[in-house]
Order: structure tokens, then sequence, then C-alpha cells
């Protein structure tokens, strides 16, 4: 009896600080709901990184606590949360690596802010200190997010009051192929955001303040990464999860 064809295998780098049971369902839903194996990266050391992509055909950057300043060149402001800077360095590497290897991307909330710093882009570390986006939706000290991440994995169907706005998205890019819209509303948990954006970046969704929500990489490479919840995106919205879709599509392809 013929096998059948094996799913693409998205690796999955995660924050192990704070979301506890949320950790192993949150990202890992819509992937498994898209076609493709979740399975949680390990951070042992630099030689086992090349193995553990040998065996992924996708990379997924999930979200979590503040990058480390001193990584994109800045000093600590008042407005900083809490680091993880072990994780700053394992996912700086693993994203040096996918790249040079063309493996998919897909980013979330702190993933797009660590694509950009990979290469070379910084950011606001409060969206505050801009007089432009003081008002920009935010959720600091996470408290409309537990209630979000609590119904998650009870499996709510009404998914709790939080922030949200509108959004502009560039007719074209990856983003627009998979949600066939040029404006949508999005979930807005985030305090910091992209500040330079990374030469090799192209912007391809802002808020309408103006505010970075998603960057792409052009070329053959598929790499996309959005300032929200993307992975709980779709339970208000079942359009967000055609990313997820184009993304495990593209990762069927990368082996």
């Amino acid at each position: 009896m013929a096998r059948a064809a094996r799913k693409p295998v998205i690796g999955l780098s995660l924050s192990l600080h704070d979301f506890g049971e949320y950790g192993g369902v949150g990202f890992q839903r819509p992937v498994a709901l898209a076609g493709g194996v979740p399975l949680t990266l390990p951070r042992v050391d630099r030689d086992f990184l090349e193995d553990a992509l040998d065996a992924c055909d996708g990379i997924l950057l999930g979200g979590g606590r503040d990058i480390d300043p001193s990584f994109y060149g800045q000093e600590p402001s008042e407005h900083l949360a809490q680091t993880e800077p072990r994780r700053d360095v394992f996912e700086l590497e693993l994203v040096a690596r996918a790249l040079d290897r063309g493996v998919p991307i897909l980013g979330a909330c702190r993933g797009i802010q660590v694509l950009n710093v990979a290469l070379g882009g910084t950011l606001v570390q409060d969206v505050a200190v801009r007089p432009e986006w003081a008002g920009h939706p935010s959720d600091r000290g996470w408290k409309a997010w537990k209630e979000v991440e609590r119904s998650s994995l009870e499996g709510e169907e009404e998914v709790p009051p939080h922030p949200r706005h509108l959004i502009s998205v560039e007719p074209g890019s990856r983003l627009h192929a998979a949600l066939g819209v040029e404006e949508i509303e999005v979930d807005s948990f985030h305090h910091q955001a992209l500040d330079r954006v990374a030469q090799d970046l192209r912007v391809t969704a802002r808020a309408p303040d103006g505010v970075v929500e998603a960057v792409e990489l052009d070329g053959d490479s598929w790499v996309l990464a959005v300032q929200w919840e993307l992975q709980e995106e779709w339970r208000v919205d079942r359009r967000f999860l055609a990313p997820f879709a184009r993304f495990v599509e593209a990762a069927s392809g990368s082996h």
C-alpha cells in the first residue's frame, strides 16, 4: 500500500515564559488546520540548528517578550518590557540560516520585529513615544490578551473584546493574494513597532496612523510577517486562515 505524501513540517519558534498551555496550542492549531505539521524547535546548540532546519519545510516566528534593544543598537528605555535575550540570539541565527536556505518564513507579532532586526532594521520601544502613534490601540499588561488566550484554550466560539483597528493592504502583495482585500480589521496587542524597516523588506500593510503592520521579502523566497496575533485572528475572521494555507503550500515545495 502506497504511503500518503508527507505533510509539510513547520518549525515553530515560541516563547517559553508567559503562555503556559497556550504555548502548545495557539500557533499549532492554525498550522494544522492549514495542512502542516507544527513542531516546536529546540534551542540546543548552534550545530544542531542545521539538523533541525533539515527536518523543517517552513519556519514560524511566534509572539512573546520584547527584543533586547542592544540587538538593534539602542539602550533600554523606560518603556521596555520584559525581554528574553537567549531567545533573541537563537531566533536571529534561525532567521539568517532559514533565509540562506530559502525556507519559507511566517512571522506574527514579535515575529515581524525579529525578522526586521535580523535584517538590520530597528524598533520603536513603545508606540507612545511617537506623537502620531500615541493613540495606536495596544494592550500593555496583556489584560485583554489573557482573556483571548483563555477563550482560545477553552475552545469558546466568542472571542473576548480586545483592541482592534483597520489596516490597508498593498495590492499585489502575498498578504493581499491571501486575504483578497485592500482593507481589513486586525487585533492590536503590541506596544512596540517597526521603526527603520530593513532594506530587504517591503512594507505591505499599514495601520491608519502609519504603523507598519506587515512586511514581505521580495524574490522567490516566501517570507511574510505581520504585527498582529495572526494565530488568533482567524477565530474572528476565517479569512485569516488563508495566510497559513499559503505558507504551508509554499513549505510543501521547499524541499
